[in-house]
């Protein structure tokens, strides 16, 4: 029982401070490192995957406070050109 009060008190805690961060920076115009680095905690990139014929690479964003959320159907954009010709290089998500 201690344990899930412990465990409840930290959850609430993370979501506070998460909560904090969002308020701070909401209305922004442009992402900048500074605040990009409030928000994500790391990034883990896994190795390629060709077991579908075409080279699969998952990522997933570990957020401050909250941790890593899974995005079930988050589609996935193999179009390389619209890599290249995007602002910067970045891809576009839809």
């Amino acid at each position: 029982m201690q344990q899930e009060v412990d465990t409840y008190k930290q959850d609430k805690t993370d979501f506070n401070s998460f909560s904090a961060v969002v308020r701070k920076f909401a209305g922004i115009k442009e992402l900048t490192p500074t605040i990009f680095n409030e928000f994500v905690k790391r990034i883990v990139v896994h190795a390629p995957d060709k077991s579908s014929g075409k080279r699969v690479r998952k990522v997933n964003i570990v957020w401050n406070f909250i941790g890593m959320v899974d995005f079930p159907n988050v589609p996935q954009s193999t179009n390389t050109k619209e890599k290249r010709n995007s602002p910067q290089g970045l891809y576009r998500f839809s």
